[in-house]
């Protein structure tokens, strides 16, 4: 992110009124800098005068210093105010865009990544809106203006301050090239042990019972260690970043220092004149020095505010116009699709290719290991994530293929049911959660909860098809929300179904007892897609095609699952 992005103001309306209140704020800063200044060099440069003409000097300067302190006071607090105001506009605009459309369904199958960007991201950004853009403001403001009067006063001690400011930024640069590589890295591992632990959190009945849950636990420490390792090297190099500008900085006003102290000497300075080159000169390097030292500890912030200003001006998606065809006849062809992960060099899944007929009840299985990319290619079929590489076709009978990039989104997605691999489930009763809105006659939901074991949850609850659940289905267990999930798929009449770990946090009657509503809804002429990691679960397949866990592809485009 540029030090003050113009793409912040423009998303966050806060932010113009907090530069405008600013500005104001550090010119008057400026101006009663210079009057404590100018008035302590006169009082030191007379004090062999009576002490009794010093009072009135002392007043004044009493009342300066005051009015400084409450304007730096109130800077602080606007400071805060408007960052808290800017965090929600920029919050608010992301949750927006997330929950709009295709958007919401590529955040719910992209993972945790977006939950941590538009929370604790953007929390990271409060130093930055607090100290370092107020900084930054100052030093372009105060900087130059505290040259000029040094200038005036000693032409020869502003041109040393001129030819040693520009070192600063200088070494500025060079450090923040590290420092911006370090934070992004600090950024990502932050968000993938994020994304795990939830994982780990969500499935732990289930990797329980497989005994899984040993390997799953090594990961998350892994990942953790490896997130403490990048986050010391972000705090190493900001240490070693401010040492180095507060050594310029001393240096700096050490060789100003030298140079009056020999002019006075010879008695080519007043000394009064001396006094106030000698105030001045701190305050010249100070909002450059305190810069360099804000910026690392708000470079997380503006990380998170970068990726999300790239997400609220990324282009909408080009969505298609034709209708999708009736997925009761035709086929689901997959030609060499490849994704590409956030991880360099890789994509998943790789070179993925099968013909999918429909309307025949046929059932595929997807399996492989963890980041092979099998939720990513159901996101894909889904039309959510863009292929890298290949495509992704519907062929009516008898006709050409059709592109999926070329069809109404819609119109295709309410032919299906997918169930992801992650819940999310809105706040209702049970039969909205169920339902969707769909009219779902009371036969066929409670065929449905049947075949799940659905209905001996329902009995159980208090109000029945009506009790209502908070967030993500508060109120049931992992097992009791897998199976309100399960029902929501099996109520519909879609033709084609998209099963991601649909047996997870079932036991094995359970498993059992779903697996057969799902064979016989194939036999109806419902086709599925299977992902899952249980052999038994794919017994049920026709056919099981295995990806590959690792291949190499140059571009990082999306997040394999």
């Amino acid at each position: 992110m540029k030090p003050l992005d113009p793409k912040l103001l423009r998303h966050a309306s806060a932010a113009r009124r907090y530069m405008l209140l600013t500005a104001g704020l550090g010119l008057g800063m400026v101006a009663l800098t210079v009057l404590q200044a100018r008035g302590l060099a006169r009082l030191l440069g007379h004090a062999r005068e009576a002490a009794g003409g010093h009072g009135r000097a002392l007043l004044w300067l009493g009342g300066v210093w005051l009015l400084r302190a409450a304007l730096a006071g109130l800077q602080e607090w606007t400071g805060k105010r408007s960052a808290h105001r800017v965090i929600a506009q920029l919050r608010a605009g992301l949750l927006a865009r997330l929950a709009s459309g295709p958007e919401r369904e590529r955040a719910s199958a992209g993972g945790v990544a977006q939950v941590e960007l538009a929370t604790r991201g953007l929390d990271a950004l409060q130093p930055y809106l607090e100290g370092y853009v107020p900084q930054l403001l100052l030093t372009a403001l105060a900087t130059p203006a505290l040259l000029v009067c040094v200038w005036r006063a000693d032409p020869v001690s502003a041109a040393l301050m001129a030819g040693s400011l520009p070192l600063i930024p200088l070494f500025m640069v060079l450090v923040g090239r590290f420092t911006r590589e370090a934070t992004a890295r600090q950024l990502a591992s932050m968000q993938q042990l994020s994304a795990r632990v939830v994982d780990l959190i969500t499935g732990l009945a289930t990797l329980r019972a497989l005994g899984r849950h040993r390997g799953v636990a090594a990961q998350v420490l892994r990942l953790s260690e490896a997130h403490a390792r990048t986050t010391l090297q972000a705090l190493r190099r900001a240490f070693l970043s401010s040492f180095v500008l507060e050594l310029i900085t001393t240096l700096s006003i050490a060789s100003v220092a030298v140079g009056i102290g020999l002019r006075l000497l010879d008695g080519a300075m007043p000394l009064e004149t001396g006094l106030f080159v000698l105030l001045l000169a701190p305050e010249v390097y100070a909002p450059l020095r305190q810069v360099g030292a804000l910026f690392h500890a708000s470079a997380e912030g503006a990380e998170a505010a970068a990726q999300a200003i790239a997400r609220l001006e990324a282009p909408e998606p080009v969505r298609g116009t034709l209708a999708a065809p009736p997925l009761t006849c035709g086929t689901l062809e997959l030609r060499e699709v490849s994704v590409a992960t956030r991880d360099a060099g890789r994509c998943a899944p790789e070179g993925l290719s099968f013909v999918l007929p429909l309307g025949q009840g046929r059932i595929l299985g997807l399996r492989g290991e963890s980041g092979a990319g099998k939720s990513t290619a159901v996101a894909a079929v889904l039309g959510l994530l863009p292929p890298t590489r290949g495509g992704i076709f519907l062929r009516p009978e008898g006709a050409a293929a059709l592109p999926l990039g070329s069809l109404d989104l819609t119109t295709y997605w309410a032919q299906l049911a997918w169930l992801p691999q992650r819940l999310h489930l809105e706040p209702g009763t049970v039969r909205e959660s169920v339902c969707r809105g769909r009219a779902i006659p009371a036969s066929a939901l409670s065929a449905a909860a049947e075949a799940t074991g659905f209905d001996a949850v329902v009995a159980r609850l208090p109000e029945g098809w009506d009790t209502k659940l908070g967030r993500d289905g508060q109120g049931l267990s992992l097992g009791q929300r897998q199976r309100l999930a399960l029902t929501r798929v099996l109520a519909g009449d879609e033709r084609l179904l998209l099963l991601d770990e649909p047996t997870a946090h079932l036991d094995e009657g359970s498993e059992q007892r779903v697996l057969e509503a799902l064979k016989r809804r194939a036999r109806r002429g419902t086709t599925l897609l299977l992902v899952s990691h249980r052999a038994r679960t794919l017994e049920i397949a026709d056919e099981v095609l295995t990806l590959p866990a690792h291949a190499a592809s140059p571009a990082p485009l999306a997040e394999a699952a």
